[in-house]
């Protein structure tokens, strides 16, 4: 079964931890999974270049387009950012990342409305971080998502960790709700769930840790096909990705639910 994994981080050199493209691709070749799709480093990382961050990435993956595919990573609010989705389209890049946590802000600001619009209309999908991460709470609870997703009814977005411990049944709800809406025009799910780092009750993840009833209860709730891999490298390192997918291979669900989770989707989503 091919393995098509969202959400590595790329890290430049005495940064916050060693991620580099040498050992994501040796992390890939351990877990015996075929793609990933990278996201470049966050603003602050890079002299609070967000524009430098994002080329500077592109350029680390440029050779190796069979095994990396590169995404974005934006501020909603920062100056430039509608202009960095006009590059990502140009760039053919069409999902970034954007982490309320880091880049310090509240989802539902009306500042970020042309960005929201602007996505929606070049097909970008919004890959969130949800769930606790020592900011306020306030900043993404899980009914402003759920608004995004209604004020954008085309807009694409992956809800990362599905609110961890905390928000767990909220996102849940938001997810299965817009199934049925897209359902009723007979169109893709534009809601999905990411699975990533959501499988060990260990570390610095224990508010993300999913128990295996939860697990198969969010499978028969929101079906097979909202649901995507990722990895949180270099987070998460190779020994617990190789888990991870073990997990999931074991999982009581048929073949295609599988490849759904840990290629189709992902695929489906960036296609």
């Amino acid at each position: 079964m091919k393995i098509f994994a969202n959400h590595a981080h790329l890290m430049p050199e005495n940064s916050w931890k060693d991620g580099n493209v040498k050992m994501l691709l040796e992390h890939l070749d351990f877990c015996g999974i075929d793609r990933a799709v990278v996201f470049p480093p966050f603003a602050c990382q890079f002299d609070n270049n967000m524009e430098k961050a994002n080329l500077w990435a592109w350029e680390q993956v440029r050779h190796h387009q069979d095994r990396l595919l590169p995404a974005g990573t934006l501020f909603p609010l920062a100056p430039n950012a509608i202009d960095m989705l006009s590059i990502c389209n140009k760039e053919g890049i069409n999902l970034v990342k954007i982490h309320p946590s880091i880049d310090l802000h509240d989802i539902a600001d009306s500042a970020a409305t042309g960005f929201y619009a602007k996505a929606e209309q070049l097909g970008i999908a919004l890959n969130y971080h949800t769930g606790a991460h020592a900011t306020r709470l306030s900043l993404s609870k899980p009914e402003k998502f759920d608004n995004l997703a209604w004020d954008f009814p085309n807009l694409k977005l992956v809800l990362e960790h599905l609110g961890g411990r905390l928000y767990f049944e909220e996102f849940l709800t938001i997810i299965n709700n817009h199934k049925i809406r897209k359902n009723e025009t007979k169109e893709r799910p534009c809601v999905f769930g990411g699975l990533t780092s959501n499988f060990h009750n260990v570390g610095e993840h224990r508010l993300w840790y999913i128990t295996p009833e939860k697990r198969m209860d969010l499978i028969n709730t929101v079906g097979s096909d909202t649901l995507i891999f990722g990895l949180d490298f270099p987070w998460n390192d190779k020994e617990q990705t190789r888990k991870d997918i073990e997990i999931i291979m074991g999982l009581d669900i048929s073949e295609d639910d599988k490849s759904n989770i840990l290629c189709g989707n992902l695929l489906k989503l960036l296609s």
